[in-house]
């Protein structure tokens, strides 16, 4: 209901106008209401003689006095000059409602709703007292208002119709919060907040709620076609979002997300910089909140674990986030990683991943340079697991076989051949009983069913993989016998593939590509190009392969066991030695000069000869013979010589149980030892159960095939650390136990009862 000031005002003729100070509340209803009441709109947007000019206040009054004919029709309320007044500036809005106040109307009344400019009406209301008298103001109850001009140019967009025009008639309209328009005029001294938006990307920070973009983020062309997005999704940044297939799934193909310039890839940096706090890794988020530049966010995935140290303790999160992250990149992409990596050598081993070839070849490369470092077990566990020290438990020379392969791993991995290892080689090649090992033909023939058995020929296998081979076995949930063997003479594959040729059981196949790594062009791998041992990484990735081969034939039933086989091993140290005999010869050398068709009167000090050849036993060549890519076979060097017969087959279903009996009672003795009680719930092989500690293994003996006694004698003293030792059923891998092992003196003071003594 309208006040009874406005009323009596209506009903009677007054000659001066009616200051009505409202604020956002109430404005529309009091206007209808006024209306109601038969009151005639006047328009301040009307009185702007062009779109973009400011109404004429003069113009205004004219109006009225020419309307003051018919005392029944000139009754109005005018509508938006507060607002005029108040984009204008205090001074001016004082100055026009002053000479307001005292602007005769004839017979006109003209009721002033004025919004905006509350507290200039309320100023002079109650400094003019007739007007009080007059009954020709009224104060609303709540006369503020929320109203925030928001100028921006014209050719952004977002402002349908533009000019102060067009602004005055939706403020007439009663809208408040922001308002936006498009206008040329000057609104510094606005009583209304002002916020003059001067490009695409000031909108869209106002537009998008909760926003953390920078400017930086993205360039004028980016923010002008997000605000195109936006006007056409209802200003709704998660709508257009949605509209490209953005959302919290991106980080499971960040890598399609990311790579390319395109307006999609720069949404999804967006996406992430406004969801920056709701990301899970960690390391991605670091690099989100850290990237400002849209074009540096791919580099800065990359790299930016360059800038923390392996110390850091966060750096095994950040470090294992980024890994999972990164697993699909490209090697192009990873390539920028390894070179900024470059810079501090002692930290750069251990942000490596073994996600790619390209960084696999780089953890061997720093290996070369700097030496083994405890990173590998980590940054590249098929490596950590290739060199491992691999036990030999076969009838003869199991021993030397373990000592001889852990260290050629270990030079060869490192690049290097020592003076020691040359005289070891010299020494078994002059007297070592390789002739002792069971020949691999005969293993391959006491197959007992051949027709249920897949044949896998790796070609050039060698011993050397034992240890890398078994622990894939156990990841894959593979049981594993293996036999030890030896190749014919020369160790070659014309001389050795009848086990393959003469084959009668089931499914067989030969994998080449092994052989091709060490020393055929199309492997790919030259030693002229690069010394570094960069080959092994694809090594290890053709018998990963073979193990994926097994467990999936096995586990499709395809095949009841699935055993490789090899031809011949092959030697690294041969061509790192570099040496050719210096011997004048018949024939020329064959196989890198590793062997040579038979002739009289050789006497090279290191060789066997066997099927009408001479083959070095050594790491010498004859001459005639080009240099083997990488690795080289047809001589006699263990490493060439010994191959294995492996057996795979499914484990049973139900897990191995394994337990430390009394574990609290494990002490050592100087004289004895220490004595380890295991509990094994289920084993293939009872009477070949053995544990590897320290390198070393030891036999275990039960009496019920359940529970297993090992006499460890090599712990004399306590460790505060707790060992842990590998359990196997056979040559397989079952698991592994921790124990700790107190000191014998220790024992006896807690045992000691002192009563009331101390």
């Amino acid at each position: 209901m309208l006040c009874r000031e406005v009323q009596n005002y209506i009903s009677t003729t007054k000659g001066l106008p009616f200051f009505y100070a409202i604020g956002d509340e109430g404005y529309c209803s009091v206007l209808e209401e006024l209306k109601q009441a038969d009151l005639s709109i006047v328009r301040m947007s009307d009185f702007c003689f062009k779109d973009d000019k400011f109404p004429s206040v003069d113009e205004l009054v004219d109006y009225f006095r020419t309307s003051d004919v018919n005392y029944r029709d000139n009754k109005f309320v005018v509508v938006g000059l507060g607002e005029y007044l108040a984009l204008r500036g205090p001074a001016i809005a004082d100055k026009e409602l002053r000479r307001l106040k005292n602007t005769t109307l004839g017979n006109a009344r003209a009721i002033l709703l004025l919004r905006g400019v509350s507290t200039q009406a309320i100023k002079i209301i109650r400094e003019d007292n007739k007007m009080v008298d007059q009954q020709r103001a009224y104060i609303s109850v709540n006369p503020l208002t929320n109203i925030s001009i928001v100028n921006m140019p014209e050719d952004i967009g977002l402002v349908a119709k533009t000019g102060m025009k067009h602004l005055l008639r939706i403020l007439e309209d009663g809208a408040f919060g922001n308002v936006f328009t498009s206008t040329s005029l000057f609104l510094g001294n606005a009583l209304f907040p002002l916020t003059t938006l001067s490009g695409a990307y000031s909108v869209v920070k106002l537009l998008v709620e909760d926003c953390t973009f920078d400017s930086g983020h993205g360039t004028e062309e980016q923010w002008q076609r997000l605000l195109k997005d936006l006007n056409k999704s209802g200003k709704n940044i998660n709508a257009v979002f949605y509209k490209n297939g953005i959302d919290e799934r991106i980080i499971d193909d960040l890598c399609l997300s990311v790579s390319g310039l395109e307006y999609r890839n720069w949404l999804v940096f967006l996406y992430l910089k406004l969801n920056a706090e709701k990301i899970q890794n960690s390391y991605l988020k670091l690099v989100v909140v850290e990237t400002v530049s849209f074009e540096d966010f791919k580099n800065n995935l990359m790299v930016m674990i360059t800038e923390i140290s392996h110390k850091d303790r966060h750096f095994r999160q950040l470090y294992d986030e980024r890994k999972k992250l990164l697993r699909d990149f490209p090697e192009e992409d990873i390539a920028i990683f390894v070179k900024a990596n470059e810079i501090d050598p002692e930290e750069s081993i251990y942000r490596l991943t073994d996600n790619t070839l390209l960084e696999k070849k780089t953890v061997v490369k720093w290996t070369v340079r700097n030496g083994f470092s405890e990173a590998i077990s980590y940054v590249y566990p098929a490596l950590d697991a290739y060199l491992k020290k691999y036990i030999f438990d076969c009838p003869v020379l199991a021993s030397e076989l373990t000592e001889y392969f852990a260290a050629y791993k270990q030079q060869k991995v490192s690049n290097h051949l020592s003076e020691d290892f040359v005289k070891l080689v010299e020494k078994y090649a002059s007297g070592i009983s390789y002739a002792q090992l069971p020949t691999r033909d005969n293993a391959i023939k006491a197959i007992a069913d051949k027709r249920s058995t897949y044949l896998y020929w790796i070609d050039a296998l060698g011993v050397e993989y034992l240890s890398y081979i078994t622990t894939l076995a156990k990841k894959k949930g593979l049981s594993i016998h293996t036999d030890i063997v030896r190749s014919d003479l020369p160790t070659i594959t014309l001389i050795n593939k009848q086990f393959y040729e003469q084959w009668t059981g089931g499914k067989k196949y030969k994998e080449e590509q092994l052989d091709n790594i060490k020393h055929k062009d199309k492997g790919g791998y030259f030693f002229t190009d690069d010394e570094d041992p960069i080959h092994i990484p694809a090594e290890l990735e053709v018998i990963e392969k073979a193990l994926n081969t097994a467990a999936m034939e096995l586990g499709m039933h395809n095949c009841k066991s699935f055993v490789i086989a090899s031809d011949h091993g092959a030697s690294r140290l041969a061509v790192i030695k570099k040496q050719e005999v210096p011997y004048e010869t018949d024939t020329k050398g064959e196989h890198s000069g590793r062997c040579c068709k038979a002739f009289d009167g050789c006497d090279v000090p290191y060789k066997v000869e066997d099927n009408g050849f001479i083959i070095l036993s050594d790491y010498g060549r004859f001459r005639g013979s080009r240099p083997a890519n990488v690795e080289v076979h047809g001589g006699a060097s263990l490493e060439e010589i010994v191959v294995p017969v492996i057996t795979l087959t499914l484990k049973k279903q139900a897990g191995v149980q394994i337990t430390v009996i009394h574990p609290d009672d494990i002490t050592a003795d100087r004289h004895d030892g220490v004595t380890l009680n295991l509990y094994i719930s289920d084993v293939e092989s009872p009477d070949n159960i053995s544990l590897v500690i320290e390198d070393k293994p030891y036999q275990g003996k039960s009496e019920d095939g359940a529970h297993y006694t090992f006499g460890i004698k090599d712990i004399k003293r306590a460790k505060a650390k707790p060992y842990t030792v590998e359990v196997f059923d056979g040559s397989d891998l079952i698991g592994s136990v921790s124990f700790k092992v107190k000191g014998k003196t220790a024992t006896i003071i807690d045992d000691l009862d002192f009563g009331d003594e101390f």
